[in-house]
């Protein structure tokens, strides 16, 4: 994992979620090497499709697309049976111990939530290749601290952990986004991440 790379897609998911498109096509017209890295882009913005929706990836797009018009990939077998077992494999990794938890809570809040968060969240999109799971924490902490969603983002940090990201690589995630976030979220986020850090 690069840092340089990751913190440069941090930026990008963060833009892509709060629609900052103006700003987005900027951050990207700043990255040299857009072509190595386009795979590894398209990929960030579709992962913003879990916590933003389809409006925030679908103008992510048009703007990458204004600057790079080359795709570089090809469509993914959809096969909801793989994204169910890939799903449960991922989520166990990222929640650990708290998986059996989670299971029940999802179930207590709607029959459908527990198998579309699994077949859709932890197996379309969080189970994909290019990005490692690591690095799919990351963005994903990017996301929420910039959406605000505390609840979730309290699990993706621990999250983080779990999958063994270091706790510097999670501090300076936020701190690289604090710019475009503003900082009230990113102090949040970083006062819930000293929280988790002091439970364990």
């Amino acid at each position: 994992m690069k840092n340089a790379d990751i913190k440069f897609l941090a930026r990008v998911v963060s833009l892509v979620s709060l629609g900052k498109t103006k700003n987005l096509e900027e951050e990207l017209k700043k990255n040299l090497l857009i072509e190595t890295n386009l795979r590894r882009v398209e990929e960030a913005i579709l992962q913003c499709y879990l916590f933003a929706g389809f409006p925030a990836v679908i103008e992510g797009f048009i703007v990458l697309r204004k600057l790079a018009n080359k795709r570089s990939a090809r469509p993914k077998d959809y096969n909801v049976n793989k994204f169910y077992l890939n799903g449960v494999k991922t989520c166990q990794k990222v929640y650990g111990e708290n998986f059996d938890k989670l299971i029940q809570n999802m179930k207590s809040l709607h029959p459908d939530l527990l198998k579309w968060m699994l077949i859709e969240g932890y197996g379309k999109v969080l189970s994909r290749d290019v990005l490692s799971l690591k690095e799919r924490e990351l963005l994903n902490v990017a996301i929420l601290t910039s959406l605000g969603w505390e609840r979730q983002l309290y699990s993706h940090l621990k999250g983080a952990l779990n999958v063994g990201v270091k706790q510097n690589e999670v501090i300076e995630i936020i701190e690289t986004i604090s710019d475009i976030c503003g900082a009230k979220k990113a102090n949040t986020a970083l006062r819930i991440f000293q929280k988790i850090l002091s439970l364990s």
